[in-house]
């Protein structure tokens, strides 16, 4: 079994403690009995940014993941990012399934990889599409994000929608975070919407003291911290309770620096999940103040999930995955309602203990992933 991300490395799931679709995957994988040999491909690497930044080079390293043994592989390029012509990344993702098989072969003794000897469960559009090695025995593609409207990305949309068409061509096995998602990539594609960690959620944590000396209501936003956020829902927001706490990546400067000239508000660094699940439920609201774009609209929100596993309502905006996780809990709102919003939801209270623990039971990543790792395996 060969499992790649789609441009992060293994260290950022591990830096992470696992938390996002693509490492819940890897776990899933690891866990299952079904699976022999366990390879973890990182994405390409630059060799010049690597040898400056003192990372390994070396294509092959044991690793362990899960309590079992695994190979990592490091391909490495001149350049990290992608070339902008279809061709060149046709020939530059081969090349990548070229450096996979190589790796797999080392890892079994063998000059080179049996064919159709080995599955490929990937989060990478371009890999899922244009790897054609003949080791491969199946091709498993997980859509976390729709790559061909992420504003960062412009330059590849075209090439992201023919990846889509190629994924779709050769019969992959296709997943998504949501409908919204679904619906770009392949009539085909399974909708595995985002979860959470039942053991780190489950307990009830003790109130850091950071919080405990904030006023009370507290409103909550996680995740990364970037232009993504709407800025008059946050600043009403702010207005109208006692704290507003704001935990994650800082994605962008500007947009942390203006939070922080925000009374009420309170920016927190990103914190493991055992802390993080202590400090929301330490507050009374989960906030989604998004921005409505293409990209976001196709997102499976993972705060939505660890607010209600946390037992606290929820104000969202208008997102298509918002919509049937939990009519009851989750408020959404049109943006010129927000400030009612904020009211009801205060109103709503944290949700009893059993309805909490139901929720988190429903939407484990151990369950969410059964379909995946069934269908790599199968």
């Amino acid at each position: 079994m060969v499992f790649g991300f789609s441009y992060e490395m293994f260290d950022d799931a591990v830096g992470r403690e696992f938390c996002r679709p693509p490492d819940q995957t890897l776990l899933a994988l690891a866990h299952d009995d079904r699976v022999g040999g366990l390879i973890v491909a990182d994405p390409w690497r630059s060799y010049v940014v690597s040898a400056a930044r003192r990372r390994p080079v070396r294509l092959v390293e044991d690793i362990t993941v899960a309590g079992r043994n695994a190979v990592r592989v490091r391909p490495h390029r001149l350049r990290t990012g992608d070339p902008t012509d279809l061709g060149r990344v046709e020939r530059s993702y081969r090349r990548y399934g070229a450096v996979l098989g190589r790796a797999l072969a080392r890892t079994r003794g063998e000059r080179k990889p049996r064919p159709r000897s080995a599955a490929l469960v990937t989060y990478n559009p371009f890999v899922a599409a244009f790897c054609d090695s003949p080791w491969i025995s199946k091709v498993v593609y997980f859509g976390q994000d729709d790559w061909a409207t992420g504003e960062g990305v412009v330059r590849w949309w075209d090439l992201y929608r023919e990846a889509y068409r190629r994924i779709e061509e050769r019969g992959a096995a296709i997943f998504a975070v949501s409908e919204e998602l679904a619906e770009r990539i392949s009539p085909r594609t399974t909708v595995v919407p985002n979860g959470v960690i039942a053991d780190v959620w489950r307990p009830r944590h003790p109130e850091p003291d950071r919080i405990a000396a904030l006023p009370r209501p507290r409103a909550v936003y996680t995740g990364t911290i970037d232009d993504r956020l709407e800025a008059d829902l946050v600043e009403t927001t702010a207005s109208m309770v006692g704290s507003l706490v704001m935990i994650g990546y800082p994605g962008d400067a500007r947009t942390v620096e203006w939070l922080r000239s925000l009374d009420r508000v309170h920016v927190f660094d990103p914190v493991g999940q055992h802390e993080l699940a202590a400090l929301v439920q330490a507050c009374d609201v989960g906030l989604i103040p998004h921005r409505d774009q293409a990209c976001i609209r196709a997102m499976s929100p993972l705060k939505l999930y660890e607010y209600l596993a946390a037992g606290l309502p929820v104000l969202s905006v208008d997102l298509p995955p918002i919509h049937g996780v939990d009519d009851e809990r989750v408020c959404i709102c049109r943006r010129e309602e927000w400030a009612s919003g904020v009211k009801r939801v205060l109103d709503m209270g944290s949700a009893p203990e059993g309805r909490r623990q139901q929720f988190i039971d429903a939407v484990s990543w151990e369950r969410r992933m059964q379909p995946v790792v069934e269908a790599a395996v199968d």
